[in-house]
């Protein structure tokens, strides 16, 4: 099998240069997303063989580098690498017809030259076997990804939330780096595999260390609050595939290199870990689905829906560390088969998401949800696809999202049979945030269709939609079959991982709950078919009447709920976490009663930025109006401080 790795590790790197010798050729720009295609799917089919059959693929390329790089494929990263393949190959295919419809000249072939090159940095990242390619691949994710965005655009905002977004991944690299930096000691040439032997023999404070700096690393990246702050900013302003490309399969770079630390290097450490992770999961996963429910612009809902998402993931990674310390191993498997299970949940039914979102802007050119409405009889196939979605998001069952979010309750909820005090109190409450996500999603998305699919068009863009090119259609009906295929027959992953998971936590078998669960499915499925089928059958007519308009002529657009005032009660409910800003101008002011105009303005900042960034910044950039003071302009003072910097290194060095 190394050889199809090869040949699939080839491809991904030639696939930049065609495009780059498509550049001038029309007729051969087919060529880019053909060569894609190919690799990813190379790359998905020798990744399952070497998977199933639990072999171990690598690659030592440290002959081409001055620092020790090399390539693995283990069973966790196979997983990683079986998910990015699996979900890169719909949004190639979608981004065949979309990246043609929307882009011409450079930015066009600037699009497939990086698109490539961002998947490989992201293969890279999941196969590294060494510190020095993982940190290669992990730097390059995010400055291909930068430059993605770039590609739609360099208004002031976009360069702004670009900005804030590489100021953030450069915060977390530097944790990474650090997290890193702490094995060299004891393991010089940074192999994983030295890494994993000399971490059982380190100091726990020095294990501890590494712990916290992979956890602020990883989760920057993966977008745990308050370190999301980038991710609502970067995700709604990227072209609809790289969107879904970095919330499904990004963000999952960092679930990996978590596990992988967390895991595979450290091992079983305090319970302490596991409850930072727990309260950090809950935290996000509450806030995030509070936020997405507030936004009306589709793209800015999902990016806050994945931070909800992220947050359950690290939820159930959070409860497989605490059972795990304390000696619940079938438990703590089960836990982080849920974990890993919601990953690639997130990464199907997020991608057909975002690219339904993307079908909907090209179809409307608009992703305010207040201009929507009636899209599902004029956009049948994405309006099918985005219902699939939405469901699994919301946990229904016969959909993907139910089974990860099942197996998690039952792990937080067996918790409660632990001797110790503190985690048979803690994890049940954890499956009581759990289930108030579930709630708030299930009214964050019904209010998303309901609002942009069902009822009638609120404005003329969407009365003249029309459905997107078959190859788009294809890209968002793909992800949305797998959602419903893992939905009833979970099996098909849940075996395979639990492979996974006996490779990081030794001794461990399949939970008697995954087994139930992918028995009783499949029969449900059965079940609610034949219902199905039995009231088609008894119900063969139909009556079609008006609806009652209380005694009006007729409903029209304005009469219909908007997404504002479906989420409105909620938002009532929970209105400490938005705290808008209003305000409401009248003019000619003191004119209450005979005004000419009335403005009102709301601005909803979220909690995390108005009580610890705003003040963050505010101190920053004061600080730096102090330092100004120094910058007299006077040579003989410039002198003065070169012969203080002098002083004070001399001084330094005497001491040390």
């Amino acid at each position: 099998m190394i050889y199809g790795f090869n040949t699939f590790l080839l491809l991904l790197l030639v696939a930049p240069i065609v495009s780059l010798l498509c550049v001038k050729m029309k007729k051969a720009r087919a060529l880019s997303p053909i060569v894609l295609v190919v690799a990813l799917l190379t790359g998905a089919a020798t990744t399952g063989v070497s998977f199933w059959r639990g072999d171990r693929l690598s690659l030592d390329l440290s002959r081409l580098t001055p620092l020790p790089f090399a390539l693995t494929v283990d069973r966790l990263s196979a997983f990683f690498l079986l998910l990015i393949c699996a979900v890169s190959v719909p949004v190639v295919l979608y981004s065949a017809s979309y990246i043609e419809r929307h882009y011409e000249g450079l930015r066009r072939d600037g699009l497939w030259i990086l698109l490539p090159a961002f998947i490989a940095s992201m293969v890279l990242v999941v196969t590294a076997s060494t510190g020095f390619a993982f940190l290669f691949g992990w730097e390059l994710m995010t400055l291909l990804s930068a430059g993605l965005i770039m590609m739609e655009g360099d208004a002031g905002q976009r360069r702004h939330n670009i900005f804030i977004y590489l100021l953030m991944m450069h915060v977390g690299a530097a944790a990474v780096i650090g997290a890193f930096l702490l094995f060299l000691p004891h393991a010089p040439g940074l192999t994983f595999a030295a890494m994993r032997t000399v971490a059982a023999q380190m100091p726990q404070g020095m294990r501890t260390a590494i712990f916290l700096l992979a956890f602020l690393g990883f989760g920057t990246k993966a977008g745990i609050v308050p370190l999301h702050l980038w991710l609502p900013r970067a995700h709604p302003i990227a072209p609809s595939p790289v969107s879904a490309l970095m919330s499904a399969v990004m963000l999952k770079t960092a679930v990996y290199a978590f596990v992988r630390f967390g895991f595979d290097f450290l091992g079983t450490g305090p319970a302490w870990w596991g409850y930072l992770v727990l309260a950090a999961g809950a935290v996000s996963g509450v806030l995030g689905v509070l936020y997405a429910l507030a936004e009306n612009d589709i793209k800015r809902l999902l990016a806050y829906s994945s931070v909800e998402n992220i947050g359950i993931i690290f939820m159930a990674i959070g409860a497989a560390m605490v059972l795990r310390a304390y000696g619940a191993p079938s438990l703590a498997a089960l836990a982080l088969l849920a974990a890993l299970l919601h990953a690639i949940n997130h990464a199907l039914f997020k991608s057909t998401l975002f690219l339904g979102a993307g079908s909907v802007s090209d179809a409307t050119h608009t992703l305010n949800m207040e201009e929507l409405g009636g899209l599902l009889n004029r956009m049948p196939v994405t309006g099918i696809a985005m219902l699939v979605a939405c469901c699994s998001i919301i946990g229904l069952p016969l959909f993907n999202g139910f089974v990860g979010e099942w197996l998690a309750f039952r792990a937080f909820l067996g918790g409660s049979t632990l001797p110790p005090i503190a985690p048979a109190i803690v994890l049940p409450l954890v499956a009581g945030v759990l289930a108030l996500i579930g709630g708030v999603a299930a009214a964050c998305f019904a209010k998303l269709y309901g609002v942009v699919f069902l009822s009638r068009p609120r404005s003329e863009k969407a009365e003249h939609a029309r459905e997107v090119p078959v190859l788009m259609q294809l890209g968002v009906a793909l992800p949305a079959a797998a959602c419903v295929l893992i939905g009833v027959f979970p099996a098909i992953v849940l075996w395979p991982l639990m492979t996974t998971i006996s490779e990081l936590m030794p001794g461990t078998a399949m939970p008697a709950q995954a087994t139930s669960i992918a028995t009783v499915l499949p029969w449900l499925a059965l079940a609610v078919i034949a219902i199905v089928a039995v009231v088609a059958l008894v119900r063969r007519t139909v009556r079609v009447t008006a609806t009652w308009a209380c005694g009006q002529p007729g409903l029209d657009a304005r009469m219909q709920y908007s997404g504002t005032a479906l989420s409105k009660p909620l938002r009532k409910v929970f209105s400490q976490v938005y705290r808008p800003d209003r305000a409401v101008n009248i003019s000619p002011a003191g004119q209450p009663y005979f005004p000419e105009t009335i403005s009102y303005r709301s601005v909803r900042t979220t909690s995390f930025e108005r009580a610890l960034y705003r003040p963050a910044v505010d101190a920053v950039v004061a600080a730096a109006h102090r330092l100004r003071r120094l910058q007299t302009g006077n040579i003989q003072v410039y002198l003065l401080y070169l012969f203080l910097a002098l002083v004070s290194l001399l001084l330094f060095m005497r001491f040390l």
